[in-house]
């Protein structure tokens, strides 16, 4: 399965509605915030939020990248940054006592590669 990851404006608005203060100060000083502060604040979050967040997955899963190439276009013109076609492969990890497992995890595609095989 294919999916895009990137950061995405809407994403990073939803995690700065949930981390910014309505209130200002401590103690005799709490106040809440004006409309317009508050918006101010939030809009700073947001930049903060953008430059710092690590990708997450935009898109829901497709079954070729050439789908994914359509979702990039699309997401982009969006406002979208740091776009990137990722796969489900099987990697081989080793749990608490060193026995092998199989797992999926997401990697990044690269067009030619086997993921049938098990990548260590």
């Amino acid at each position: 399965m294919f999916a895009v990851f990137g950061i995405n404006e809407s994403k990073a608005r939803a995690m700065a509605i949930k981390k910014t203060a309505k209130t200002t100060g401590k103690g005799k000083n709490l106040r809440a915030l004006t409309d317009e502060e508050y918006q101010a604040a939030l809009n700073a979050n947001t930049e903060k939020y953008m430059q710092n967040m690590k990708p997450v997955i935009l898109s829901s899963e497709y079954s070729t990248p050439s789908v994914c190439a359509d979702f990039i276009a699309l997401a982009q013109k969006a406002g979208a940054k740091k776009l990137e076609v990722m796969i489900k492969a099987p990697v081989e990890t080793k749990d608490k006592k060193g026995r092998a497992k199989i797992v999926k995890r997401w990697t990044q595609y690269q067009a030619g590669h086997n993921y049938a095989q098990v990548n260590v």
